[in-house]
């Protein structure tokens, strides 16, 4: 079993200028050198889960985002091809999406495995189906998994490189995990089964899910609101997680919506549902009541 013992979150919804973080960035000991808006979101985010924990050296840290770094890669583009410079040492050096992990890393001390992962469909749940195999097979001790998007000026570009619609409002986010083992002093236990079910197979799941009257449910953004308002009305012993209101879309959101269960509650279950190409991905997470 895999168990969440902090989490850190940075959610916003820009409103036309992208949000300046150096203050931010500043007051929590972090270096503004050589790094930019994507990679500030990431140490900010990972931070926030460290802040009052003593993390282990060889903690791992195992990232995940939609896009990447889109920012960078807009500014190396417009200087290549439109004012026909070499793009700066830096941005060329940052145009790696892995090189956030390294920053998060550096700020926090870390010596341990450090991966940037990618996947079309279910970025986060890949991310984390990754950070539960290496901690239940022992490859890793602990793990700062999370997720990063940032927000973008050219926001038509943005929606089409997200998949949304063109009336979708978009924000940008930093939100992250701490892994390990050990039930002791931990938030919550984390599962995820590794495989895409089939519409069937989720019904069956959920209908078994139906049972445990502290259990809820929090659907993807990709999932139409009819479809989950049908299948709340066929689980009726279900409650919705709404964490809806209080962000806007971003790809890598399913970790704030863990992230705002966990904050939000005492004690509960929650089943997140995310679907792609006609197949789900179910992850949950089950709060560890505090010891009185």
């Amino acid at each position: 079993m895999v168990y969440i013992h902090a989490i850190g979150t940075h959610n916003t919804i820009p409103s036309g200028e992208l949000p300046d973080l150096t203050s931010e960035l500043a007051a929590i000991g972090g270096s503004n050198r050589r790094n930019d808006h994507f990679i500030q979101l990431a140490v900010i985010g990972a931070h926030r889960a460290a802040e009052g924990h003593k993390l282990w050296n060889q903690t791992a840290v195992y990232m995940t985002s939609g896009q990447g770094n889109t920012g960078v890669f807009n500014r190396v583009c417009d200087s290549l091809h439109i004012q026909n410079n070499l793009p700066r040492p830096v941005d060329f050096i940052n145009l790696l999406s892995n090189s956030a992990g390294f920053y998060v890393a550096a700020h926090l001390g870390l010596h341990g495995k450090n991966l940037f992962l990618s996947h079309h469909h279910f970025p986060v749940q890949m991310t984390m189906l990754a950070a539960q195999n290496d901690i239940t097979l022992g490859k890793q001790q602990a793990i700062l998994a999370g997720g990063v998007d940032e927000w973008l000026h050219r926001q038509n570009l943005a929606r089409k490189l997200s998949g949304v619609s063109e009336t979708t409002t978009l924000g940008e986010g930093s939100n992250w995990l701490l892994l390990n083992s050990q039930k002791e002093g931990a938030l919550a236990a984390f599962e995820l089964t590794g495989k895409w079910l089939r519409k069937d197979e989720l019904h069956k799941l959920l209908a078994a899910e139906a049972e445990n009257k502290k259990s809820s449910i929090a659907f993807a953004r990709r999932i139409p609101a009819g479809k989950s308002a049908r299948i709340m009305s066929q689980y009726p012993g279900l409650k919705r997680h709404n964490y809806e209101k209080s962000c806007a879309y971003y790809e890598t959101l399913a970790f704030y919506a863990l992230n705002s269960f966990l904050t939000g509650n005492k004690e509960g279950r929650l089943l997140h549902i995310d679907v792609s190409a006609g197949r789900y991905m179910v992850m949950a997470v089950e709060i560890i009541p505090a010891k009185t």
